[in-house]
């Protein structure tokens, strides 16, 4: 066959820069499809979008429950106290037994400010009964007296007695609030007349209590060394500013002071409930629950998911409360208790409280006011301490007589015996001699 002829190079040529040019269209018309392709997807994924977000805010704005804020432990507690959603949940738990709202005292109050608001109340049990320290009352069982009615309210008797509760503000007073309107309740209540109405001053403890931490808190019971010791002012003296401060002084003379003759500690319920009956209201802890921060009105039994409040080194936070009173409810045996949370909190500043849930009534401070009936008992009793003492002191002597007329006898005795001995021992050694005399008269003569 015969072969075809060479091309020419300018044939070559053309050839290549024809198929360079069409290679060249074919890549623009592919690059031109993917460009439509993605600016086709980029529609349709805003389109997507779009739509999720408009069912997801469909979806929230129909919601029955959103999510509450701060589900960690540590966001809990940046969590409102009167929040909106935890109130209606605590009365819901709470089950009929109490109702829960939102109080003027805590507006704007979180939990951590509760925490660090309330800090610092605690007590000293460790020292209960040493030289020094407080001691337990007298009587504790609570055994004497009679009869104790199976609920009771001071406030019904002396209604005068008990005036509008504090309002402490950002302090940790109560400590010293509860002191002194307990202390003014039984001023009041030994003498309706004279102490009618009376407040005693709280801000004094505050200012002037080295002892305590000020509005940082106090000891429930160690604060009564202080008001033993130096009297409390009526609260005109010394007014109540709590976190203001105030200085340790007032324009009142000393005469205006009144002053406790003692002060103890209570163990026993029954002694408890005696010792409110026949003289008036007593001071304890009582143990703070997030949930009971928003107690409204009922019996207060912590619920399934109530959680105590604690501080940094994890100690439960605790409250100083007036005790005044009893009762029971629906077979729920309850304690009356004052706050310094203001009157608009809980049942115009009360709370009842279930018994053994949160008041400690195993460690209740006891003081006794120095009224004029207090101090003549007092000095009674002084007296008859001194008797006694006198009658211990003759009866010690007498016994002392006894012991050296006891210890003269047998002395006596035991010479005579020593005596005796040596007579009968002077005696033996004159026998002897005299045997020894007669055996020397027998011997034989040397010749």
């Amino acid at each position: 066959m015969p072969l075809k002829p060479r091309a020419s190079a300018e044939q070559e040529e053309a050839k290549k820069q024809a198929e360079s040019a069409a290679s060249a269209a074919a890549a623009r018309r592919s690059g031109k499809g993917k460009k439509a392709g993605k600016e086709q997807f980029k529609m349709y994924a805003v389109i997507a979008v779009g739509v999720a977000m408009a069912l997801l805010a469909a979806f929230l704005a129909v919601s029955p429950n959103p999510p509450k804020k701060g589900s960690g432990a540590a966001a809990k507690m940046d969590n409102l106290v009167n929040d909106g959603y935890f109130i209606p949940d605590v009365t819901s738990a709470a089950e009929g037994n109490f109702t829960a709202a939102a109080a003027p005292f805590f507006n704007a109050w979180t939990l951590r400010h509760a925490k660090y608001g309330l800090d610092g109340i605690h007590t000293s049990p460790q020292f209960l009964g040493m030289s020094g320290a407080v001691q337990v009352c007298e009587g504790d069982e609570g055994l004497e007296g009679g009869a104790i009615p199976p609920a009771y309210d001071a406030r019904e008797n002396h209604e005068s007695c008990f005036p509008k509760a504090y309002d402490s503000g950002n302090c940790s007073a109560s400590y010293a609030i509860a002191a002194a309107e307990v202390l003014a309740s039984r001023f009041c209540i030994s003498d309706s007349t004279k102490y009618s109405g009376l407040r005693l001053s709280p801000q004094q403890i505050l200012s002037c209590d080295k002892k305590s931490r000020g509005c940082k808190g106090g000891g429930i019971d160690s604060v009564w060394a202080y008001i033993q010791r130096r009297g409390l002012y009526p609260e005109e003296c010394v007014p109540y500013v709590g976190e203001a401060g105030a200085a340790c002084k007032s324009e009142c003379g000393e005469e205006k002071k009144l002053k406790v003759l003692e002060h103890c500690i209570l163990t026993k319920e029954k002694a408890v409930k005696r010792e409110i009956y026949n003289r008036g209201p007593v001071v304890a802890p009582l143990y703070i629950k997030t949930e009971y921060l928003v107690y409204g009105a009922g019996v207060y039994t912590p619920t399934e998911t109530a959680e105590t409040l604690f501080d940094d080194a994890g100690d439960a936070i605790m409250a100083a409360v007036s005790v005044v009173g009893w009762g029971k409810s629906q077979g729920t045996p309850y304690w009356i208790v004052k706050h310094s949370w203001g009157s608009t909190w809980g049942e115009d500043g009360y709370a009842r409280v279930s018994m053994n849930s949160i008041v400690n009534n195993n460690y209740v401070v006891v003081a006794v006011p120095a009224t004029e009936e207090a101090l003549a008992a007092a000095e009674v009793k002084k007296q008859e301490a001194e008797a006694r003492k006198e009658e211990a002191k003759k009866e010690r002597a007498a016994r002392d007589e006894r012991i050296a007329e006891a210890r003269a006898k047998y002395e006596a005795e035991k010479a005579a015996q020593k005596d005796a001995a040596d007579d009968k021992e002077l005696d033996d050694d004159d026998d002897f001699e005299a045997e020894v005399d007669l055996d020397a008269d027998d011997a034989p003569t040397a010749e």
